[in-house]
């Protein structure tokens, strides 16, 4: 059994229902002294009544039992989902006007329905509220949900917060577990494997052939030299190390765009797109983290491990953050550069339809940082101002291109393993 509980923020407060009482009631008290009507004298006591009852009345106390049930455990994004709460009443007094507000995600669009109900609730009495929404990427959690009960008059209501049992989220956090996965793109031998040192150890490159030393494995002998001299020697190899690799997620006001008001705004595309990365990343043993550029920025430095991936979970389904009602960032390049262990491999995920981000990709490739770039496409054509959109920021891809950064172009309309297949992503 769940309460209800008032918070700080919240309780009885006096509604507009009796709006301008008391003037009407002075009002008809002059008028009645000034012409002695019976009938006035007997509206304004009534009125006098009226205004004490409004000062003593409290509405009834609240006590609910509420429970909550989403009708799919793992929906795919933009799936209609039917959110199920029993309501009850549990206290011994009847609440006369109820209304009920379940605490919808601010991320979760309402498609059918409404999120409230109201109702009279007599001791043990329960209402049912169902209503649907539109799944959106990743675990959407629900907010407390809220109570208002009134008098039977109205003149008063009180407020409270109310805990929900059953259901806590619409969705899950995105899957960033080891698979079949899109990784990095094999086209340039940079990217690709593990990182080749200058340094002899284990590796699969050769290096150098060197005097043989007591101790040396035997299968680095070199038995050609051995059979050809006589002399034994040591085959070394370039020591190969994991790559430390950042995903870093464009979440700027600049990224909040979508070909249609009903498509998924390019920040959207590149969270789910970093998922699937992260977990194919991880399976070929690199260290990966995760950063986001915008109003509200996140850092999780390279790492692997079930804690490390429980983190990554969380902030790739954290909805797109707030846009500032001004537009101003703050420039994310120093914060990021301060913030890339050295020799970091960057994947940017962004959808280069603004100078900012892409000058950010050329100073990061100029200072030696490997770059490469995902870009989910947000652009349109139906006007002339979206055409000429799209044509900047192919010149900006193109730039890239041009500058030795490797660019993948990803199409709304396109699957992403296909499109990273396409462009000869390992998957």
């Amino acid at each position: 059994m769940n309460a209800a509980v008032e918070t700080s923020a919240t309780g009885v407060q006096r509604t507009d229902r009796w709006r301008g009482i008391g003037a009407a009631t002075l009002l008809a008290s002059a008028f009645a002294l000034m012409t002695r009507t019976p009938a006035l004298l007997f509206v304004s006591a009534a009125g006098v009544s009226l205004l004490a009852y409004v000062r003593v009345v409290s509405p009834p106390p609240i006590s609910l039992s509420v429970s909550r049930t989403v009708s799919e455990d793992d929906p795919e994004q933009g799936d209609d989902v039917t959110v199920t709460l029993t309501i009850q009443n549990v206290g011994e007094r009847t609440v006369p006007e109820l209304r009920f507000v379940d605490g919808v995600p601010p991320t979760l669009r309402v498609v059918d329905g409404a999120a409230s109900v109201g109702t009279a609730l007599r001791p043990g009495a329960a209402t049912t509220l169902r209503y649907e929404v539109e799944a959106g990427h990743g675990r959407q959690e629900f907010r407390p949900a809220t109570a208002i009960g009134r008098d039977v008059t109205g003149v008063v209501e009180r407020r409270v917060q109310v805990a929900v049992t059953g259901d806590d989220a619409v969705g899950r956090h995105p899957s960033v577990s080891e698979g079949n996965v899109p990784s990095l793109p094999t086209t340039a031998a940079r990217y690709a494997g593990q990182h080749t040192t200058d340094r002899a150890g284990p590796g699969l490159t050769f290096r150098s052939v060197r005097e043989y030393n007591r101790g040396d494995s035997v299968s680095r002998i070199d038995w050609r030299r051995r059979a050809r001299t006589g002399e034994l020697a040591t085959i070394e190899f370039h020591e190969e190390r994991s790559l430390e690799v950042v995903l870093v997620v464009d979440t700027r006001s600049a990224a909040a765009l979508a070909p249609t008001p009903n498509e998924k705004t390019a920040i959207e595309r590149a969270q789910a797109a970093a998922a699937p990365l992260f977990g194919g990343l991880l399976g070929e043993g690199h260290r990966v983290g995760i950063a986001t550029l915008g109003p509200e920025r996140a850092w999780l430095a390279p790492g692997r491990g079930a804690a490390h991936e429980h983190r990554a979970r969380e902030l790739l389904s954290a909805r797109p953050p707030a846009l500032s009602a001004d537009g101003g960032e703050p420039e994310p390049g120093a914060w990021l550069r301060d913030r890339l262990p050295p020799h970091a491999t960057v994947v940017l995920l962004m959808p280069a339809c603004d100078d900012g981000v892409v000058d950010l990709i050329r100073r990061l490739d100029a200072t030696g940082t490997t770059v490469t770039v995902l870009s989910p496409d947000p652009t349109a054509t139906e006007s002339a101002g979206q055409q000429l959109a799209r044509l900047e920021r192919r010149v900006r891809l193109r730039r890239l291109r041009a500058a030795g950064i490797p660019v993948v172009d990803w199409d709304p309309s396109e699957d992403l393993r296909r499109t990273l297949a396409t462009a000869r992503w390992s998957v």
